[in-house]
């Protein structure tokens, strides 16, 4: 119904776009070689308007046909796989967070404990042969 609004509003700048012409010529600030311009903004904002709230009628009678097919079609989530994996998930991130640690010194903290390791240079050689 959104679009609804919207078809409303551009309807409505199409009476302000009239409204305004006719105020700036009663006061003489616009010529009448202004009015096709104002005009024809406000036939489109009018028209534009009214095709907007058709196919907002006909989009919402589509997407709810859609809607009820989808319904009919859709295969129901398999929950008890979902909640075996979430479980293993848990399972596997606790364990591993214990295993982290657990394998650190106590007196050190993480961070510490990183720059002893000897994984750079396990890895990577300081020299090019």
């Amino acid at each position: 119904m959104n679009s609804n609004k919207l078809s409303q509003h551009l309807i409505l700048l199409g009476f302000c776009a009239i409204g305004f012409y006719g105020f700036m010529f009663a006061s003489g600030k616009l010529p009448i070689e202004a009015m096709p311009q104002f005009l024809i903004s406000a036939v489109v904002f009018m028209s534009s308007g009214h095709y907007m709230r058709k196919a907002a009628k006909t989009l919402a009678r589509e997407q709810s046909e859609e809607d009820d097919k989808e319904e009919k079609d859709r295969k129901e989530p398999d929950w008890a796989w979902l909640t075996a994996l979430m479980n293993w998930t848990g399972a596997f991130l606790i364990i591993g967070i214990m295993a982290i640690l657990l394998m650190k010194p106590i007196g050190l903290s993480l961070s510490d404990s990183l720059q002893f390791t000897v994984a750079p240079e396990q890895f990577f050689s300081h020299t090019v042969p």
